[in-house]
């Protein structure tokens, strides 16, 4: 058998480009934007640029609860034509909501045959917005400084937003230093 190396066997490159923008709406509800691009471009020319896969997810939520009020797929390019059907079902996820059992909903009406795997990433992203809405609310009550996080300021506002943030991570365990300033005035 005639193996070729790597370096002689592979001409192109291939990337995924994925992004979540969260934008307010009003006091009580949110705009999501994800996009998942996913491009392959020949090693010998940059300028021959293949788009592989080109989606987005755009969706309104509200605020604080992350209910998706309304939510659409979006697909500017797909390998085959009956691709084209899986933009639709990213609807079905109206009515979720952004916290704890969205990830095994998700799963349950994107996954496998019954959608795509580009979109059910895109889909499982948004889980994100919890994350970056609590960051946004905080950061209306204070400035997300150096001396505001070292002082436990920042985190003793964002527990008023979400309680919830203890034991959320490791800095965030109910132990931490990041804790025992937040508790301290």
């Amino acid at each position: 058998m005639n193996e070729k190396r790597v370096e002689e066997m592979i001409e192109r490159t291939a990337r995924r480009e994925k992004w979540l923008d969260v934008l307010p709406l009003t006091d009580t509800r949110l705009q999501l934007r994800a996009n998942l691009i996913d491009t392959s471009v020949a090693l010998d020319n940059s300028s021959d640029v293949e788009v592989i896969h080109n989606l987005r997810i755009e969706a309104t939520v509200s605020v604080p609860g992350l209910e998706i009020l309304e939510i659409q797929g979006f697909a500017d390019q797909q390998p085959y034509g009956e691709c084209a059907f899986t933009a639709a079902k990213v609807g079905e996820l109206k009515g979720l909501t952004l916290k704890r059992g969205y990830r095994r909903e998700v799963l349950a009406i994107l996954g496998g045959t019954r959608g795509c795997s580009h979109f059910l990433t895109l889909a499982l992203d948004l889980s994100a917005t919890h994350v970056l809405s609590i960051y946004l609310r905080t950061r209306e009550m204070v400035e997300n400084t150096p001396s505001n996080r070292e002082d436990g300021t920042w985190t003793r506002k964002g527990l008023q937003v979400e309680p919830q943030l203890i034991d959320a991570c490791f800095a965030l365990r109910a132990d931490s230093p990041v804790q025992s300033r937040a508790k301290s005035d």
